[in-house]
């Protein structure tokens, strides 16, 4: 019964695994959004020779509109991170149990076997003594 519920356990740290993936691509992505905005931000500031005012102004609202975007996009990606890292504490609880899934298992294994030994040793040391019984009255 116990291994059918370690298997269980492992399947759903493998389906956990896969899912921590797919949340550490997806922190990755919300960061990289937020760096490439930073850089079209960045590449909004050098100035032109020729000033006219109403490009000046338009590159104001626009870096405006995209520091806005900037601020939501961090975040998104502070929470993504966050998301992970609960995932991740929850992947180190599951593989924690069926670590000590595969401990107990192994143990009671270990505790049969040995009775087995134990259980072999005694007939084969009863065997003996009958045969030299045997062999002390015939």
């Amino acid at each position: 019964m116990l291994k059918s519920y370690l298997g269980v356990q492992q399947n759903a740290l493998e389906v956990m695994g896969k899912e921590r993936q797919r949340l550490r691509e997806e922190a990755m992505q919300e960061e990289h959004r937020a760096l490439r905005l930073q850089d079209v931000i960045n590449s909004l500031n050098p100035g032109s020779a020729t000033f006219h005012p109403l490009l000046w102004q338009n590159k104001q609202q626009m870096e405006g509109q995209l520091r806005h975007l900037l601020v939501h996009q961090v975040q998104q990606s502070a929470l993504s991170k966050l998301d992970l890292e609960r995932h991740e504490g929850q992947v180190l609880k599951q593989f924690g149990r069926v670590k000590g899934l595969e401990l107990l298992l192994d143990k009671r294994e270990l505790a049969l076997r040995q009775e087995q030994e134990s259980r072999e040793q005694r007939q084969m040391d009863e065997l003996s003594s009958l045969r030299h019984r045997m062999q002390r009255e015939g």
